[in-house]
């Protein structure tokens, strides 16, 4: 990028960076709004829809749920995606295009639609209401990112390193887990955090399969907003927009340190 066009590409990315970003502000400013129905601009800055949203129970259970489900989703979307991904991109057979083409079915399908066979599905087999189907559900919509992630980097890394494995005496599965999975640390990382927020917040298809006791966060939302339109849940997403920061914080503190880490351990060997 020459210096005569940084200027204009800094501008643009600040502009995008802008509109992505005022959403959340309007959410954390109507968060502190004292009209009861939301009034903008806000006539007024109150506390008391934070004081009404510790009054929620029902909120601190559904977000157990949500955590429950997007964890365990999210982990089996990727030991899953990653037995899928050494298949498609380190095998040749009959139907691997079909296999893949199935596996990333759920990105083109609509959520709802999906939803709704896994209403009927459940329904008809008896799994309607266990503590399994809504897991099952969200492993079905995730394992398309799991593959995408995991495939991506596996096509990046050379088979020689299996390769070299099994000369020396390891079978399939040990030249993989120490030669291949050690560089795939980061995607697998990637690709978990990624499962675990898209399954946090999905409600499109978890909606058809919920039952009462396993009420989700973001259809526990849904289901407040259809009855109250007050700052209740601008507050609820102020909250979870400050999680969120936090963990991203602390995720790149963590990284910045294990790099730094590596680089003096490294400048420590070279002397």
């Amino acid at each position: 990028m020459s210096d005569r066009n940084r200027p204009l590409t800094i501008a643009v990315l600040v502009i995008g960076l802008a509109y992505l970003v005022a959403p959340l502000v309007f959410v954390v400013v109507n968060s502190f709004n004292d009209s009861g129905y939301g009034a903008w601009p806000p006539p007024g800055f109150s506390l008391r829809w934070y004081e009404r949203l510790a009054d929620q129970e029902g909120f601190l259970s559904a977000a157990l749920v949500s955590l429950v489900v997007a964890a365990v989703a999210a982990l089996g979307a990727v030991l899953a995606g990653t037995a899928a991904a050494v298949s498609i991109t380190r095998f040749r057979y009959p139907g691997r295009r079909l296999i893949e083409s199935l596996l990333l079915a759920p990105l083109i399908v609509p959520k709802v639609a999906i939803g709704l066979g896994a209403f009927i599905l459940f329904l008809q087999t008896g799994f309607y209401g266990r503590d399994g189907a809504l897991v099952a559900l969200h492993l079905v919509l995730l394992l398309p990112f799991a593959v995408n992630i995991i495939g991506g980097a596996l096509v990046r890394i050379p088979p020689v390193y299996e390769q070299a494995a099994r000369d020396l005496g390891a079978g399939p599965v040990r030249a993989f887990v120490s030669a291949t999975l050690p560089q795939l640390r980061r995607s697998l990382l990637a690709a978990y955090l990624l499962c675990f927020m898209i399954s946090f917040d999905e409600v499109d298809a978890t909606v058809f399969v919920v039952a009462p006791d396993q009420m989700t966060l973001p259809v526990s939302m849904y289901q407040y907003l259809q009855k109250y339109q007050d700052p209740t849940l601008a507050a609820l997403s102020t909250v979870l927009i400050g999680a969120t920061l936090a963990i991203v914080a602390v995720v790149l503190t963590t990284a910045g340190a294990s790099a730094t880490a590596g680089l003096q351990g490294g400048k420590g060997r070279i002397k």
